[in-house]
């Protein structure tokens, strides 16, 4: 490969290949590391259980999850990489599926806590009979649908909100996430 080459084309040809190696060790990490934020991990089989009898709103500071569209944020060392997970009441039926839960992480910058992606505390009508529970990331604005699988309703973010599976068992008053 190298043996009928020039001094200057073998050195333009390790510089390039430098070059190459260099950007790939820059950004390779930055790539991987960003999948594992993105791409949800296979479920482990695991969960964890909480008694929403006294969860309080991150706003209003009252137990608020016994009204639709209401939500708190709550944090786990075992779930969505310690990232607050939002978790919000969608109906009032007592039935197992009455709350849905999501990474309170935004699709857009990946910004994430408390004070970056509030929980919602009401349900709002839009048009004729559609209903939303929109959370807002105060990053850098964008709002999403809880109602409808953390949908984006306004940008910068184009991807829904992960969204964990749960169960609402009402006679304890449990909710059970799995992770």
């Amino acid at each position: 490969m190298f043996i009928n080459s020039s001094r200057r084309e073998f050195l333009q040809k390790v510089t390039d290949l430098a070059k190459g190696v260099g950007i790939s060790l820059i950004f390779l990490p930055i790539i991987s590391c960003e999948k594992d934020w993105i791409i949800p991990p296979q479920l482990k089989g695991e969960f964890i259980e909480i008694d929403l009898t006294n969860e309080k709103s991150d706003v209003l500071n009252f137990p608020v999850l016994n009204f639709l569209g209401s939500g708190v944020t709550k944090q786990f060392e075992q779930i969505n990489y310690g990232i607050p997970v939002i978790i919000v009441r969608v109906k009032k039926e007592n039935k197992i599926d009455d709350f849905k839960c999501f990474s309170g992480m935004c699709t857009h910058d990946h910004c994430f806590g408390k004070e970056k992606v509030r929980a919602p505390i009401k349900l709002e009508t839009v048009e004729a009979n559609k209903k939303i529970c929109r959370v807002v990331c105060t990053c850098h604005g964008s709002e999403f649908d809880l109602l409808n699988g953390g949908l984006p309703l306004k940008g910068p973010a184009e991807k829904p909100l992960r969204e964990f599976k749960c169960e609402f068992f009402p006679e304890t008053n449990i909710l059970r996430i799995y992770y």
